[in-house]
């Protein structure tokens, strides 16, 4: 979740990174843009969940 909070925080202030290229995308118009830095958000936001629940599962089973 963290992680989304630092995309939300590009959208307000950044000169880089996803947030700042949905944001920028809106501005202009662009679709592409808006959409790709969704899908890259999307991609990446579920490959972190994915990487913690395996971590936690693998440190739950020898407990």
């Amino acid at each position: 979740m963290s992680f989304i909070g630092v995309i939300m925080g590009e959208f307000l202030v950044s000169k880089q990174g996803i947030g700042y290229l949905i944001v920028y995308g809106k501005q202009v118009f662009n679709l592409n843009y808006v959409m790709t830095g969704i899908i890259l958000l999307s991609i990446i936001s579920y490959s972190l969940y994915r990487l913690i629940v395996l971590l936690e599962n693998k440190l739950l089973k020898h407990i």
